[in-house]
């Protein structure tokens, strides 16, 4: 949705492409592929081998590839993922696994990625993973960024650097927290690389280049598109075209945008309920800072989501289109987001009463109310399983209808984007 937003107020072009999409040949009159982040497994997960098979085919035959994040994840040897690249994915005790924020990054000034973009720039880093990197490897590529200092508002865990003496100590911070914290340990290595697949090339990058308002991060995207762009020529690829009908229908039964706003009501409440209890503020018009120890990207993100489906639909009324079984999918949202909210306001109560006790971590157990709870919202990974991704699957599919319907008629994409969750 981030990267949706991005591109559209640039003016860029581009066509949604969900992974059932990928597995048609939906690739085939595209030069550039552009995966947002998310869960790599996730992805993996809705590609299956016929999806896998064209990603590796579109690439061979010249197609570039530009992965954020979870994106960038997907496309190394490290699984779960496809293993596009010859790059690993550095293990876990090895790197920063809670970083965000904004972060300085350097480049080669050489590189027409970095045309008319200072030597060192802030970029947003949302809790990456880093890239394994060995230069020496047989065609591990060569590397576009690289992470320095600190920006402003970069954070480890709930700690945000700028606050942080001078003197702290980073070793005494890290065993108390149990997980590594210092920023030290991030700076100097690859923040996006670039790398070759059969006539191919990939431009990966654990830096959300297309978050929005982001600047600088954005002028870096539009220069990597750019120059891609040009390579695909070089290629003889061709823009998109023959793109089939983008399907448009009016619906008249407005009891579908009522079940969807009524899902949107729910998880506001539950949003409230949050910020009543102190467990999480508001640190972007899109994102949550929450407490230590409970989950709040989840329960941003849906809120967000929902909420951004209910604006298109409150500024282009009867757009709403929109796929197959629409008023059954919006039936089915509302009773999902109302039975979410309720577990999830019991689960994080438990777990702020949990908090008086002792530490509290997002997969530790913590009690067996704690932890029931848990698994039914969100499965027993970091990576959300549970009612929680149940939930997520038919938002992005509700999601990816919305916005098609909402260009149809009016794109002509030189570029395909994968689901914008």
């Amino acid at each position: 949705m981030l990267c949706v937003e991005t591109l559209g107020r640039a003016g860029i072009a581009y066509r949604l492409l969900g992974a059932s999409d990928i597995r048609r040949g939906g690739l085939d009159n595209f030069k550039i592929l552009l995966v947002p982040g998310g869960w790599a497994a996730h992805k993996v997960r809705a590609l299956r081998d016929g999806g896998k098979k064209k990603i590796a085919e579109f690439l061979d035959r010249g197609g570039t590839y530009i992965g954020f994040c979870g994106g960038a994840g997907m496309a190394l040897s490290s699984p779960p993922a496809l293993g596009l690249a010859p790059v690993e994915r550095m293990a876990l005790a090895e790197r920063l696994p809670s970083a965000s924020g904004r972060i300085i990054v350097s480049g080669p000034p050489a590189h027409p990625a970095w045309k008319e973009i200072p030597a060192r720039i802030p970029v947003s880093v949302w809790w990456p993973s880093q890239f394994k990197w060995n230069v020496r490897s047989p065609g591990a590529g060569h590397v576009l960024a690289t992470y320095s200092d600190p920006g402003d508002d970069f954070r480890v865990a709930d700690l945000r650097v700028s606050d942080l003496d001078s003197n702290i100590s980073w070793p005494d911070l890290e065993r108390s927290y149990g997980i590594n914290l210092d920023p030290d340990r991030i700076k100097g290595h690859p923040a996006i690389i670039e790398t070759q697949r059969g006539r191919g090339r990939l431009i990966l990058s654990y830096a959300h280049l297309e978050t929005p308002g982001d600047y600088w991060g954005n002028r870096l995207l539009f220069n990597i598109l750019e120059y891609l762009d040009e390579r695909a020529e070089v290629f003889g690829m061709k823009a998109a075209e023959d793109l089939g009908a983008l399907e448009r229908r009016d619906v008249s039964d407005e009891n579908a945008w009522k079940s969807i706003h009524r899902a949107r009501e729910a998880a506001a409440d539950l949003i409230a309920f949050g910020e009543a209890n102190l467990l999480w503020n508001w640190r972007t018009p899109w994102l949550l800072n929450w407490r230590r120890g409970i989950r709040g990207l989840e329960y941003g993100t849906l809120f967000v989501t929902l909420d951004y489906m209910c604006q298109v639909n409150d500024k282009q009324p009867g757009i709403a289109a929109i796929g197959k079984e629409w008023l059954e999918r919006a039936k089915r949202l509302e009773a999902d987001t109302v039975q979410f909210q309720a577990l999830a306001k019991r689960l994080l109560l438990e777990e702020k009463i949990a908090t008086q006790t002792g530490t509290v971590s997002k997969l530790g157990s913590v009690n067996e109310r704690v932890d029931t709870l848990r698994v039914a919202l969100f499965g027993n990974k970091m990576n959300h399983g549970g009612l929680c991704r149940a939930l997520f699957d038919l938002i992005d599919s509700m999601l990816l209808d919305l916005l098609r319907s909402c260009e149809a008629g009016k794109i002509e994409g030189a570029m395909a984007a994968s689901k914008p969750l």
